[in-house]
């Protein structure tokens, strides 16, 4: 009877007993296969030695350990096969070691076609000679794979390794393995974050602000970037100061006018108090009849927010409604509001030098009321205080809408019709000159005539209004860009007469076509002239 024995070397089977011949044969060319193993092998190992000296002293141990365990798995191997020779030659079974047979009782089974065991892992020939390359290109890169000795043969029997035990022998594919192994794994804190970018640290907003600074060791280029840059930086917070400063004090002076004439107008409602006429005996021992007023139930209100009030101004569906402040100069509501706080709105205010229901506090008239109210006011963007006035030049039809100027004093309402609005130079020393708002009284009846008709002539808009001499005047004057910053807007309305129509003579308003300008708009518009012969109706006789 033959017994069947697994060659852990060359991975088949042999036959004992009555097949001995067979077994010397095969044991003389295992011989010689040996030999010719341990010589390529002793020549790989000694070129491996050597390549291994080039590389990094890191690799070095590894590659020094990894051939000390295969030389010595080899030396083990060739003594095993040299005692199994001898075995043979000798007539005997041979015996292999506990572990040898232990192994072989597991890799028997599977050979047969049975279940491997988890532990053990198929390596084919050609998974072998794919990790052989990968192995020769990660340990070394300069050497071609196509050089390395062909030491696997195709038809190679597939063969089972268990990677746990590392004592037992090693065959030709753990040796070639062995010989050629995988880069070592790198330590876990390397391998997590060999995939990602390393991180900055982040500059705290001290550091980034200490960046925009010029610093030694700057560049020329740097410095100037920086110094531009802080310079941008610096006119934009400053403009940004500034444009937020101005709607802000827009917004303050709006939400203050709003809230002073709610109180004016909630006071006001309901009938205006009469004045009344009395006879009192003047210093020079005669009889006059002289009129008592009495003050208006809002102006009361305005009055104990500032003593400076004279009145309110209102032109109805407009932005105009305001009041109206006078002080002893004609500085000092230019950027102060009615609280006292400074604003560039300012108020809206009356000429120091007019009189306008000056009432003593016996309540009779200290002197009679100026012929020529002359009312000031700043042209804002937002059209607020004397802001909305600039529509009577731009819209052919804002003076039909809006005609009438309601003016009232601290003790009596009054309402004055438009009759002319125009454009003058403030600075104007040439013969189209006309300082309106220096005209506060008139000496007579031709005198009176004379302001009137020149505002007539004037005007950007015919009406059919009339003009009589005794009508009192008012006069309101804003800035007006039209001319540049010399350009004043003009808007003059005479006091409707008592039982008279408000919108009477306002409603039938054609152009101009004779406006007089200033001279300044002729030398702008050279083509235009204005022509002093031409048709033109005055007031009076």
């Amino acid at each position: 009877m033959s017994e069947n024995n697994f060659d852990p070397i060359t991975g088949s089977e042999q036959v004992n007993g009555s097949g001995r011949s067979t077994q010397s044969a095969d044991s003389a060319i295992r011989k010689d296969k040996s030999a010719d193993w341990e010589s390529e092998l002793a020549e790989r190992i000694a070129k491996r030695v050597q390549q291994s000296k080039e590389n990094k002293a890191s690799k070095d141990e590894d590659i020094m350990a990894i051939l000390d365990r295969a030389i010595a798995a080899e030396k083990k191997s060739q003594a095993d096969i040299e005692a199994e020779r001898r075995s043979l030659e000798a007539g005997n079974v041979p015996v292999h070691d506990t572990v040898s047979h232990e192994r072989e009782q597991q890799v028997r089974p599977e050979i047969n076609g049975q279940s491997r065991p988890e532990s053990f892992r198929q390596v084919q020939p050609e998974f072998s000679e794919q990790l052989h390359s990968e192995n020769i290109r990660k340990v070394y890169p300069e050497k071609s794979v196509q050089s390395r000795p062909h030491v696997l043969e195709q038809d190679a029997e597939p063969v089972y390794l268990h990677t746990s035990d590392l004592s037992k022998p090693l065959t030709r594919d753990e040796l070639q393995r062995e010989s050629f192994p995988e880069e070592p794994e790198a330590p876990p804190e390397i391998r997590e974050t060999s995939g990602k970018k390393k991180k900055k640290k982040k500059k705290t907003f001290k550091q980034r602000l200490l960046g925009l600074i010029p610093h030694k060791g700057d560049s020329v280029l740097e410095c100037i970037r920086k110094i531009v840059f802080l310079a941008a930086v610096i006119a934009i917070i400053v403009c940004g100061y500034k444009v937020a400063d101005y709607y802000i004090d827009l917004w303050k002076s709006e939400r203050l006018n709003d809230q002073v004439m709610d109180l004016y107008w909630t006071y006001q409602d309901g009938e205006d108090v009469q004045p009344s006429t009395e006879k009192v005996i003047n210093d020079d021992g005669d009889e006059e009849i002289r009129q008592k007023y009495y003050m208006l139930p809002g102006a009361r209100k305005l009055l104990d927010m500032n003593s400076d009030v004279v009145g309110v101004i209102k032109i109805p569906d407009t932005n105009v409604n305001n009041p109206v402040m006078q002080a002893s100069d004609n500085d000092k509501y230019l950027n102060r509001k009615i609280n006292g706080e400074e604003s560039r709105n300012g108020e809206i205010f009356m000429d120091y030098r007019n009189h306008f229901d000056d009432v003593d506090d016996d309540g009779y008239l200290k002197e009679p009321n100026s012929d020529n109210l002359i009312i000031y006011g700043h042209n804002m963007g937002d059209d607020s205080m004397f802001g909305s006035l600039k529509y009577y030049h731009r819209n052919s039809d804002y003076y039909g809408q809006h005609p009438v100027i309601e003016l009232n004093s601290n003790y009596m309402t009054y309402k004055y019709k438009i009759f002319a609005f125009f454009i003058l130079d403030a600075e104007d020393k040439t013969e189209t000159k006309f300082d309106c708002w220096n005209k506060l009284n008139f000496s007579d009846e031709k005198d009176f005539y004379n302001f009137v008709n020149e505002a007539k002539r004037r005007t950007i808009r015919l009406n059919d209004v009339d003009v009589k001499y005794g009508d009192k005047l008012v006069t309101l004057s804003t800035c007006n860009t039209y001319l540049g910053d010399r350009g004043r807007l003009i808007i003059m309305g005479r006091l409707v007469r008592d039982g008279e129509d408000p919108l009477k003579g306002t409603q039938n308003s054609v152009p101009n076509p004779n406006i007089k300008w200033p001279t300044m708009y002729y030398n702008t518009k050279t083509n235009e002239k204005y022509d002093p012969k031409a048709e033109f109706k005055p007031y009076g006789p």
